[in-house]
């Protein structure tokens, strides 16, 4: 029975609720003749021979037609609608008819890089080309094989990844030089996943190349403009963001002129109870293994630990002897390439009936055999509908299933069906955040010199960079004044600022997870990660198998999480606490966005944000805080992400807000509507309604009347800002969105929205430095932190520990405010270690009763009273 049918079958006899559902029509193709031009080259016999003599589809022929008339391209069309075949033509014309040309495919993943360099082969290969004409480097390949790839190599697969962080560090070199004077085209797939922080660091690692490789050109052969070509399946608006991410003019192809043909996709709604998403998933997956000799499902879950568990879940007990063992993988973001690679060719070969990813299997990897999609919640956005619905149903008629609670959309006011036809969201590049071009500019300073730039002192002027970025450049230049604000990511950066950052995140510690004593990584993850997934005695998956967290080790070049195998370890739920600081003082508000009633106030602000992990429970045991695992093992001691960002404050001092389930409800909701509506991925956004704590010019105060919504990135992007300034438009979505569910909770939000509809109309804007205060503190006096407070010592740039102050004191040598402070012992056995060490390097802990302001003579050494 084919995989399809045998959800039909589950879903007729399975007892399941079938919220909604709708057929998606299939469609024939539209065939055209192959463009005149490419038959100059061997493209053009190619292009006749793998199209079977009927011609290319329409949209294939458009866009090659625009790419001959010297135009730079973005495809924007749906999944499996060929074009590969548009970007290797493309490209393969143009290096036949420059033989010393050469063309960088970008590709957003290793695994997706090395599913395509077997497509790009079989084409060369059907043009009679040497095996060399295509290459491939990525973080896999070892570092003494690159070059010689380089150098051999006319189309080169590449992540952006690896360009950053080894090419372009290593400008000095003659090979280098020679690649980036021989690059005529960049070709980049999957071009949606260009946005946000990945996608605006791109934009300047792009700008970044190409003035890297004006620097490397003869002046005689400048006027020849480097050329681009893009595609993505999922993007609205597509010619002006590649515009915005590359600095380029774009001619657009986009869903009107597809000439694809298109399978049946059946597309299903099931309900699911709050909490039992998972455990249905895996009934339904287990109906699937048994009935299905032929096909195969994927089942999306937005969780890497989640996709480890409902991954093991499925292989477990008669199951797993009847269909093999196993019959389903996890597949996600963290694994090393060999693991990777064989979970891709046992799919590939139809030996793995099932998978369990995270986004990670949303991009193009041509698994054909795929039938059946399951979807874990509503889709984050609808670039992740779109991209997952593509996976499936290829080659023969589908099945898409979303797996949620009864109200998954119309919670935020919209059908499935409503929910499917609306167009993608805009996506969005935040090419003016400070950090992020502190970032690039200490990278460009570097790539100049070592280019030989003749005017490496100014910033290259035949590239569109972004506003602001020049005021950066010159501060990142050797003996220029450097803002304070910039001294942490320009300590991260290193000697080598193209390794140490990542182009996938700002300013962010990133761990290299291995066994024991092995150098080797078995997978990494984001400080982020590493706090909710191997914190320090968690039980940390990978590849279905449970290995013990034993240690973090933060000294060295790169920060280590140790793991011990342990067979049969119970899973573990850690217990994360977030704490607001938020600044009310006028230089902490953003753009005069501060407007206030005698009832409370709404603004956006500067932020200072703590996240630390306090302990765990085991399975469904009791939870256990670190300050008493640490009695027996002091390396189980909390861990803590902090960091400095921008956010939305709303206070309402009234009884019907403070409430705690209202305002949990509130800060939950306005955080769902606020992703959907403006497409911000969840894990970019934070949110809390406890322990916030606002400083004003008076000082620094826990409020109870508080929600905050933040940017989850170091030094924010201002993803939020939308809150302030759309806020009575989101409050209308909820509404809508309360309206259509039923009892008495509906009736009961639906008033508290109404009351704080009419608290945003009563509000009016103030002047913020109206927030500001003319006194001073007495002369000679300064605000320090108060000894026995417990604060974050900020290591390598940006990880946190915990310290406790002892003292301050003001150094001779440079006149500065340093602390003595208490650290934690290093190891069993050893005592708490006192150590001096610079404020600046020094911020407020979590819990707001463990810190505390107080006034302080240097002179005298005397804490003094405030008036």
């Amino acid at each position: 029975m084919r995989m399809a049918a045998a959800l039909d079958e589950a879903l007729a006899e399975g007892g399941y609720t079938i919220v909604e559902e709708f057929l998606l029509s299939g469609r024939a193709p539209t065939h055209v003749p192959i463009p005149r031009f490419l038959f100059d080259s061997r493209v053009g016999i190619y292009l006749n021979h793998v199209t079977n003599r009927a011609g290319p589809w329409r949209h294939q022929a458009a866009a090659l037609e625009a790419f001959g008339a010297g135009n730079n391209v973005v495809v924007s069309t749906g999944t499996a609608s060929g074009k590969s075949l548009i970007f290797q033509g493309a490209a393969f014309h143009q290096l036949l008819l420059d033989p010393r040309a050469k063309a960088v495919v970008f590709y957003p993943l290793k695994a997706l890089a090395a599913d395509q360099y077997l497509s790009w082969n079989k084409a060369a290969a059907a043009m009679e080309l040497p095996k060399t004409f295509v290459g491939r480097i990525d973080g896999s390949v070892p570092t003494k094989e690159r070059e010689a790839i380089l150098a051999s190599s006319r189309v080169l697969l590449m992540t952006p990844d690896v360009f950053h962080a080894w090419l372009m560090s290593r400008l000095a070199s003659p090979e280098i030089k020679e690649f980036l004077r021989e690059l005529k085209l960049i070709v980049l797939d999957e071009a949606h996943t260009l946005e946000g922080v990945f996608g605006s660091n791109f934009a300047f690692l792009f700008r970044r190349l190409v003035a890297a490789r004006n620097a490397v050109i003869p002046v005689a052969e400048r006027q020849e403009q480097l050329r681009a070509i893009a595609a993505t399946a999922t993007i609205s608006e597509a010619a002006g963001h590649l515009s915005a991410l590359t600095g380029m003019e774009f001619q657009e192809v986009d869903a009107s002129m597809d000439g694809s043909p298109q399978a049946d996709r059946r597309c299903v709604h099931l309900a699911a109870p709050a909490g039992k998403e998972m455990a249905m998933a895996g009934d339904l997956q287990a109906r699937l293994l048994k009935s299905a000799s032929q096909g195969g499902f994927v089942t999306f879950v937005d969780s890497r630990k989640a996709v480890e568990m409902l991954a093991m879940a499925s292989n477990k007990g008669a199951l797993r002897d009847l269909v093999g063992n196993p019959a389903v993988l996890p597949y996600r973001a963290g694994y090393d390439a060999e693991d990777r690679q064989a979970i891709e060719s046992r799919l590939k070969s139809g030996e793995l009936k099932g998978v369990v990813s995270t986004s990670a299997l949303e991009l193009g990897i041509d698994i054909p055999h795929l039938q059946v999609g399951i979807n874990i919640g509503a889709p984050l956005t609808r670039k992740n509908y779109r991209q997952r619905l593509g996976r499936v149903g290829r080659r023969d008629s589908g099945a898409f299933v979303i797996i949620g609670e009864p109200n998954a959309f119309t919670r935020y006011g919209t059908s499935f069906r409503q929910y499917h036809d609306l167009s993608v969201e805009p996506s969005y590049l935040y090419l003016d955040n400070r950090f992020m071009q502190y970032a690039h500019a200490r990278c460009l300073v570097d790539e100049l010199e070592a280019a030989g730039s003749k005017d490496r002192s100014e910033l290259p002027t035949r590239v569109k960079w972004p506003d602001g970025f020049g005021a950066v450049f010159e501060s990142a230049r050797p003996g220029n004044d450097r803002p304070r604000e910039f001294d942490a990511i320009a300590m991260l950066g290193g000697d080598v600022p193209q390794l140490n950052y990542p182009l996938r995140n700002v300013g962010e510690v990133n761990f290299a997870i291995a066994q024991g004593d092995q150098v080797e990584a078995m997978g990494d993850a984001s400080l982020s990660q590493a706090i909710r997934e191997c914190y320090p005695g968690a039980t940390y998956f990978h590849m279905g198998r449970p290995y013990k967290v034993q240690s973090w080790v933060t000294s060295g070049f790169r920060p280590q999480i140790k793991v011990k195998y342990a067979p049969g370890a119970i899973a573990t739920r850690p217990r994360v606490s977030t704490w607001i600081n938020a600044g009310l003082t006028g230089s902490d508000v953003i753009n005069g966005h501060f407007r206030t009633s005698a009832l409370g106030l709404l603004t956006e602000c500067q932020m200072l944000i703590t996240e630390r992990v306090e302990g765990y429970a085991e399975g469904d045991g009791e939870y256990r805080p670190y300050n008493e695992l640490q009695q027996k093992n002091p390396s189980l001691r909390p861990r803590m992400r902090q960091f400095r960002t921008t956010g939305v404050l709303l206070a309402v001092d009234a009884t019907w807000f403070r409430e705690a389930a209202n305002k949990r409800f509130f800060a939950e909701r306005l955080t769902e509507i606020f992703c959907r509506e403006y497409s911000v991925l969840p894990q970019d956004v934070g949110s809390a309604s406890t322990n916030v704590a606002v400083n004003t010019v008076d000082g620094h105060k826990p409020r109870s009347d508080c929600i905050v919504l933040f940017d989850q990135t170091y030094g924010s992007l201002r993803l939020t800002e939308r809150v302030y300034s759309e806020f009575k438009h989101l409050l209308r979505r909820m509404e809508v969105a309360v309206d259509s569910e039923r009892g008495g909770d509906a009736a009961y939000y639906g008033d508290f929205l109404t009351k704080l509809g009419e608290f945003y109309d009563s509000l009016k804007s103030l002047d913020p430095f109206d927030l500001s205060s003319t006194a001073e503190e007495p002369r000679g006096i300064i605000r320090v932190f108060s000894p026995g407070s417990t604060v974050g010592y900020r290591e390598e740039g940006v990880l946190f520990t915990a310290v406790e102050v002892v003292a301050p004191t003001i150094m001779p040598a440079d006149r500065e405010l340093w602390y003595q402070v208490r650290c934690p012992p290093k190891g069993p056995g050893a005592a708490p270690a006192k150590r001096w060490i610079n404020s600046q390097f020094l911020e407020p802990s979590a819990d707001h009763g463990e810190w505390s302001y107080s006034l302080w003579n240097p002179d005298t050494d005397e804490y003094v009273e405030r008036d």
